[in-house]
């Protein structure tokens, strides 16, 4: 890897160890030391010292090299490497993109062959390992491993020249604030590139990762220009810029940096020309106003002098904040939701777009509202901002005030210590993103309270929330609007578990499909099944299915774990019912409906306060409303129901009615352990005999 560094005037290449004259021959007495971590003297010898140091710190002497910043190439020593067709060249980027991790066959094929592939997709499929083997030469080094249920392709540190580019940023960003030094580390770091990421591939898989590495470069590339703006090196940016909005057309913080150079440059007609551009570009295409990076950098072009902008790249600049967390892999089925979502929270042009995500536990809502964030973000340049409310979890929820700090710490916002006020916070928050394009998750919400501090007064903004309780006063007060999840449609729930066992689902279909109904088509019960399924390799998936059918939750709990196990994230919805309601979800396990005639019998008061008790369990999606005014529960909700009954006596003044003399099947079943969030094996009944 070839390491050039800027001292006293200089580059050096360290492959060649010619020197050539800089621009710029302003030096300083000291420079940091990336890899010692301290200031040392900037003589010559110091200087040479450090290049050959960061040479071999940071290029790991590696017989290959993997090339993934450009078009896919794998070099072998001097020897660039034949790596066979297309399908052989995509099989290799999907491995190098999951370097070091087991690829499972079923999910190579379903990225070179996308949801049809052939029928001799297999044979293929092992045909392009063995390709692949051969290129590489893997006979003397064994890098591409087989590995139950896939491959895996070994890769060591600093061989891919990603891991060289990231390795240059992170050693960039321990520089001290040198404009000059820093942003000719960033220089280095992108001169790793070759074009586009993964050129000329075609999977989905391929092109996802490549479009993630595209913004990484372009993010890196802009922060090595704010570097350049403020070095003062106005005019040779102009041309370089010019070319990158040309590339980028709607990219606005290149458009903002252009105004900027424009500017320093004493060219303030044609920064201001750029300015009316951009906007016209962003109504007429997107129908939005520009971001607030963009109008700063108009403000700086219309009232200061041009070393306002070198000032506005390095104090002015809003922080971006990126806090979405990752999606889990395997996530599949909701393509009409997602579709929805994006109609939802892009339609409205006058006030806040607020998406309620609403369902019963595990049916999936963080996991939507996530892969939409992510597949949108590049809409909301100026910043994703991420809020777990904890609503239904183990913790406490934060309290309102705590999350406005959060939030406004993300957005780089000082709040003095005695601003705890939650209203003043709101308000902090409301400006801050006030004309700027954000998305704000709010994640795990009980009540609207929690929500209502947390809301941006822009429309430039959108919202998305995830909750098991319908929020009615969000709905009405805020005009936000429902989107309803539920189970996985039946082929969905049968792909996620094949991505998530393997080939075992194709050797037993019926096995499989059984598994995905015993889960209720809930992704979490599916994917505690699956893991369940993983530490059971010598079991046939028909035996598998046959323990889940006999004992649900137990088998569902995920060891235990109170964020994971299905019982533990239903209980954090019953744990929440008042009295009245926790005595009629029970009491839902024992019969196929309930209405308010029932309930009132049980709770001994009148048809209306009963019909308001069922109103509350549906709000909280604990029962599904049915017509004619009855209430049903189902599946595994049913069989958690069961499991915290208590036997049933009715209102000593209200006769118990035909429907309530007869035993259901599960009355007597056991009470939970005291403290714990799953209920008590019943050795005395078999789980069959419960409707689900």
């Amino acid at each position: 890897m070839l390491i050039a560094t800027l001292y006293g005037g200089f580059f050096v290449d360290s492959a060649t160890e010619k020197p050539r004259k800089s621009r710029d021959r302003k030096t300083t007495s000291l420079v940091y030391h990336p890899l010692r971590g301290k200031l040392v003297t900037k003589c010559h010898r110091d200087r040479r010292r450090i290049v050959d140091e960061l040479s071999t710190g940071l290029a790991t002497v590696a017989a290959m090299k993997f090339g993934m910043l450009g078009p896919l190439e794998v070099w072998d020593g001097d020897e660039r490497l034949h790596l066979g067709g297309p399908q052989q060249r995509a099989l290799l980027a999907v491995l190098l993109v999951n370097a070091n991790s087991v690829v499972s066959a079923d999910r190579l094929i379903d990225h070179l062959w996308g949801e049809r592939p052939p029928d001799s997709a297999r044979r293929l499929l092992k045909g392009c390992i063995a390709g692949l083997r051969k290129a590489l030469r893997v006979g003397r080094t064994d890098r591409l491993l087989t590995h139950p249920p896939g491959y895996l392709l070994e890769v060591l540190p600093g061989e891919r020249d990603l891991d060289r580019f990231d390795e240059l940023v992170e050693t960039a960003g321990r520089l001290p604030d040198d404009p000059p030094v820093r942003a000719a580390a960033l220089r280095e770091a992108l001169s790793c590139w070759r074009g586009p990421a993964l050129d000329g591939l075609v999977p989905e898989a391929c092109r996802a990762e490549a479009a993630r590495l595209d913004e990484r470069r372009l993010s890196v590339l802009e922060q090595r220009v704010d570097l350049d703006l403020r070095s003062g090196r106005y005019s040779e940016l102009v041309a370089e810029l010019q070319a990158l909005v040309r590339q980028h057309p709607l990219r606005e913080r290149l458009w903002a940096q252009l105004m900027l150079a424009l500017h320093g440059a004493n060219r303030q007609s044609d920064a201001v020309a750029v300015y009316r551009r951009i906007r016209r570009s962003l109504v007429e295409q997107l129908g939005v106003e520009p971001s607030a990076t963009l109008r700063q950098a108009h403000r700086v072009v219309l009232a200061g002098t041009p070393e306002a902008a070198a000032r506005t790249t390095r104090a002015g600049a809003p922080s971006v904040p990126a806090q979405l967390p990752a999606v889990a892999a395997g996530f599949t089925g909701r393509d009409t939701e997602l579709a929805e979502l994006t109609h939802l929270l892009t339609a409205s042009r006058s006030a806040v777009p607020i998406v309620a995500v609403l369902g019963a536990p595990g049916v999936g809502k963080t996991a939507l509202a996530l892969r939409w964030a992510h597949a949108v973000r590049d809409r909301f340049p100026d910043g994703q901002l991420y809020v777990n409310l904890r609503g239904y979890d183990p913790g406490p929820p934060p309290a309102p005030a705590a999350a406005l700090a959060g939030i406004l710490a993300g957005l780089g916002v000082a709040v003095p210590d005695h601003t705890v006020d939650v209203d003043e916070r709101a308000a902090r928050f409301r400006t801050a993103v006030s004309g700027r394009r954000m998305l704000v998750v709010l994640d795990n919400a009980a009540t609207v309270e929690q929500i209502r501090p947390l809301l941006p007064g822009t429309p430039s903004c959108a919202v998305v929330v995830t909750s098991r309780n319908t929020l009615p006063g969000l709905v009405a007060l805020h005009g936000a609007h429902r989107l309803g999840l539920g189970p996985l449609p039946a082929e969905a729930a049968k792909t996620l578990l094949r991505i998530l066992i393997g080939a075992r689902a194709d050797v037993e279909p019926e096995a499989a499909a059984a598994l995905a109904e015993h889960c209720d088509r809930l992704p979490l019960a599916l994917r505690v099944a699956a893991e369940y399924i993983a530490g059971r390799p010598a079991d046939d998936l028909a035996v598998l299915a046959g323990e889940l059918h006999d004992h649900r939750l137990e088998v569902l709990e995920a060891g235990g774990d109170p964020r994971a196990g299905v019982g533990a994230a239903f209980s954090w919805s019953a744990r929440r019912l008042p009295p009245d309601a926790s005595r009629v979800f029970r009491l839902a396990a024992r019969f196929p409906v309930l209405d308010a005639e029932t309930v009132a019998a049980v709770l001994g008061g009148g048809v209306c306060a009963a019909r308001r008790v069922l109103e509350l369990l549906a709000t909280e999606h604990l029962v599904r409303p049915g017509a004619d005014g009855r209430y049903v529960l189902s599946g595994l909700l049913r069989i958690y129901a069961a499991s915290l009954d208590e036997p049933f006596r009715p209102a000593a003044h209200h006769p118990p009615t035909r429907l309530l003399q007869g035993e259901a099947p599960g009355a007597d079943a056991g009470s939970p352990h005291p403290g714990s969030p799953y209920p008590r094996r019943n050795h005395d009944r078999d789980n069959r005999s419960i409707p689900a």
